[in-house]
């Protein structure tokens, strides 16, 4: 006689992902707790900049258009002083219709693997960031890229790509990065990009399961102010 399969749900993705995202959160909070600062990221700036988003409608993720201010904080995701190698973290805020709208981007490849792999550069503009993680878009999957250069002046010039989750990039916007000035700092500012998620993109259940914790458990504990990321 066949044996009954026992009765009840069976764990669903986003679950098991909620409980890999609490376990990270937790230890972010005790890494947070014991260091008192931020366990990820804690060495970085916040500059002005502004932002245009929406330049290619025919661009996967295409959005509705943007153009105006926006605040951006670069940082070191293990706050390892130059010249060492550090995950680099490029983070965006800006408003829309009194809506604040956020993005996240960490230092990786821009290949159909890579894309998705962090990696370990000395400076800002010496590579590309991803999202890391795709929204949920009408088109299907989609990953936000930026290419950052730097400019003369010491500010950044950000292009701003989109892609699917295989295949070529294309021109979704473009950043411009003030350069810091003596009076730049760490201020706290938060970026959220599962509550505050784009207009036009959202977050897959699973990976907002997977970033609430660690977000949420980051931002208990204080920057770590003074250090230039590039």
């Amino acid at each position: 006689m066949a044996r009954a399969r026992p009765h009840g749900r069976r764990p669903t993705v986003t679950a098991l992902v909620g409980g890999v995202g609490g376990a990270l959160g937790g230890l972010a909070d005790v890494a947070g707790r014991r260091t008192g600062r931020r366990p990820l990221h804690p060495r970085g700036i916040v500059l002005p900049a502004s932002l245009r988003i929406g330049d290619d409608p025919d661009a996967p993720g295409a959005v509705e258009a943007f153009s105006g201010p926006a605040v951006v904080r670069l940082s070191r995701a293990a706050g390892l002083p130059r010249p060492w190698p550090d995950v680099h973290g490029l983070a965006v805020r800006w408003e829309r219709g009194g809506r604040a709208e956020s993005l996240l981007l960490s230092g990786t490849g821009t290949g159909s693997l890579s894309r998705f792999l962090l990696a370990p550069r000395r400076r800002v503009v010496d590579g590309p960031f991803t999202t890391l993680m795709p929204f949920r878009t009408p088109d299907g999957p989609v990953v936000l890229a930026a290419k950052p250069t730097a400019r003369p002046d010491g500010g950044l010039d950000v292009l701003l790509l989109s892609s699917r989750l295989r295949g070529p990039w294309y021109r979704w916007g473009v950043l411009h990065v003030d350069a810091p000035s003596a009076a730049a700092s760490d201020d706290v500012v938060r970026f959220d990009p599962v509550l505050d998620c784009p207009s036009g993109l959202a977050t897959y259940r699973w990976a907002a399961a997977l970033r609430r914790p660690a977000y949420r458990h980051a931002r208990r504990a204080a920057p770590d102010p003074g250090s230039l990321p590039w």
